[in-house]
């Protein structure tokens, strides 16, 4: 989880955002997920209930009429006209037997006109040896319709219902009386079409409890073979039921196809109304909502991706761009500017950047002038800082050497009095080669050697040729000499020792001063350390500090005065300038 974390605090900001609304929208699409699952689940529910209701409402209608048929036929057969023409029919002779068959007939058309599932009702008097029907009229026995009635209620005396080569008739037997109607195949066929008509691949069918004799419609006439394999299936389905089978309701696999089956029995008929149905037509308006359902996941993709690409158009290019210019601001490189193509909320942030790069570089220039006029300053300074009795104390020593007679020695002493001011009192360049700078420290040492009467012995080594054209500030060795001389010997009583060497290697020149004073105590050097450390003694006009802060102005950080205790006891000073970056 660590890991996950510290991953996602290493993405864009523009990631995060994209992150953020994944993150969002992810619950969004998975609710609408659930609410079309449950949706589908709920259509196709309702559909096979209202189908199955459809089934059952046609059933209820099917066996009433039916049951109404039959009740038609029962008070037929008990009509007295009928049993008047059955028991008497040898003894009605002339006019009455005519009335009597004429009633007979007509209640026979008053039957078939009661309903439209009626085509032919008819009956067979044993005594009147003749049938009387709607549909051949009066006719002498045998004829067609008698022998199939007979043949009929010969074979199968107790079944109310009977089939004869795609015909169904019912037929009913009382005291010498047969009385048949024939039920419309068409009509029945028609009626069930209705309930399968809204489905491309259905159908329907009536049949008795072993299949021998059904009824069947379909609503494509194209797949006939389809839909009898489908109905030999349910039959095998019906005939074998599994354990967990609904006996009204049940699925079917064929042919990679799922049919739902639904049965419902017609007592008065005493058959079974079976309808089947292709679960892709059940579930057809649930495809045109999963396929909505699709474009609206692509439409999600495409917004995500539109909205990915516009962050990062809009926020992340932009910030990428200000985080670069940070990036070149951080290298010293003031030339850069982000100057923004529209007003935007970037291109304020564009704006203020611009002003504040312009304002760096002229706090810079100001800075830069101060420091250069601080150095001027200082240098006065320093110029005005040479000690006066210094001057005083060596002309006291050039007229004291001359009282001596020591003609050499004065001479020797006026001529580097002289050089020495002259380098002092010369305006200019405010820097000068390093051989002169190095000249100007050595005449220094000469006079003081002299003044001290050679108690100080100094020690200077050999100047390399390759640093002595390097351009240096002015007044930066002498300083540091003066110090020793002044500091580490104020008492003037003992001997001492002043080394002065200097190196350059690697472009970087070293010019090390140490004495063997014993003045210098260990608080005293921390504390002068730490004064030549601290970059804010801005005030300070001490000799070496002062000597330190123009060389680190000029030659950069790493550069500067640096003390430490000498090999002698005394004090180690070492100036160091790096001839490299700002320095070169």
């Amino acid at each position: 989880m660590i890991v996950k974390l510290f991953k996602l605090h290493q993405l864009h900001v523009y990631q995060k955002i994209i992150f953020v609304f994944i993150i969002l929208i992810i619950p969004v699409y998975l609710i609408n997920l659930r609410m079309n699952l449950m949706e589908a689940s709920f259509i196709k529910d309702e559909i096979s209930k209202s189908m199955k209701s459809n089934v059952q409402f046609y059933a209820r209608q099917l066996d009433d009429q039916i049951a109404f048929i039959r009740n038609l036929q029962l008070q037929f057969n008990n009509d007295p006209d009928l049993q008047n023409l059955s028991f008497r029919a040898k003894q009605l002779e002339g006019y009455e037997k005519i009335q009597v068959v004429n009633r007979v007939k007509e209640r026979l058309v008053t039957i078939q006109n009661s309903s439209n599932y009626i085509v032919n009702a008819g009956v067979f008097i044993k005594s009147f040896d003749r049938t009387i029907s709607t549909r051949i009229g009066i006719e002498n026995v045998p004829n067609q319709e008698h022998d199939v009635i007979v043949r009929q209620y010969n074979d199968k005396p107790d079944v109310p219902l009977y089939f004869e080569n795609g015909r169904i008739y019912f037929i009913k037997s009382d005291r010498g009386v047969i009385s048949y109607i024939e039920i419309s195949v068409n009509k029945l066929k028609e009626t069930l079409s209705e309930l399968v008509k809204d489905y491309a691949e259905s159908g329907a069918f009536l049949a008795d409890d072993r299949f021998h004799n059904k009824i069947s419609v379909s609503s494509n006439d194209n797949n006939r073979n389809g839909d009898d394999t489908v109905i030999s299936n349910i039959m095998n389905h019906v005939l074998n039921p599994a354990k967990e089978q609904n006996s009204d309701s049940f699925p079917l696999t064929l042919d990679n196809n799922n049919y739902r089956i639904t049965s419902t029995p017609i007592n008065s008929l005493d058959l079974t109304l079976y309808t089947f149905v292709n679960q892709n037509d059940i579930t057809g308006p649930l495809r045109t909502i999963n396929m909505w359902f699709v474009i609206l996941s692509l439409v999600s993709v495409v917004i995500v991706l539109v909205f990915s690409f516009s962050i990062k158009w809009m926020i992340h290019k932009p910030l990428k761009e200000l985080i670069q210019a940070f990036k070149i601001l951080e290298t010293d490189n003031l030339n850069i500017s982000v100057r923004p193509t529209k007003d935007t909320e970037f291109g304020y942030l564009f704006r203020s950047f611009d002003r504040m790069v312009e304002k760096l570089k002229k706090s810079i220039q100001e800075n830069y002038e101060s420091t250069i006029a601080l150095q001027h300053s200082e240098f006065k300074q320093l110029q005005s800082q040479i000690n006066p009795h210094f001057l005083y104390n060596s002309f006291f020593n050039i007229y004291m050497i001359c009282k001596s007679g020591d003609v050499e020695q004065a001479a020797i002493l006026s001529q580097k009095l002289g050089s020495y001011y002259q380098f002092v009192t010369r305006s200019g360049r405010d820097e000068v080669q390093f051989i002169n700078e190095y000249r100007h420290a050595l005449d220094y040492c000469e006079i003081q050697s002299i003044r001290f009467s050679n108690r100080i012995h100094v020690q200077t080594g050999e100047l390399p040729d390759s640093c002595k054209s390097l351009m240096v500030p002015r007044f930066i060795i002498q300083p540091i000499v003066e110090n020793a001389f002044e500091h580490a010997f104020e008492s003037g009583l003992q001997r001492g020792n002043v080394s002065v060497s200097v190196t350059y290697d690697r472009q970087t020149l070293r010019v090390v001063v140490q004495d063997n004073g014993d003045t210098l105590s260990d608080s005293s050097l921390e504390m002068l350390q730490e004064k030549l450390a601290d970059e804010t003694q801005a005030l300070e006009k001490t000799g070496l500090i002062n000597v330190s802060r123009r060389i680190r102005l000029k030659f950069g950080d790493g550069s500067g005065v640096f003390v430490s205790r000498s090999s002698w006891g005394g004090l180690k000073a070492e100036i160091v300038m790096h001839f490299t970056g700002a320095g070169a």
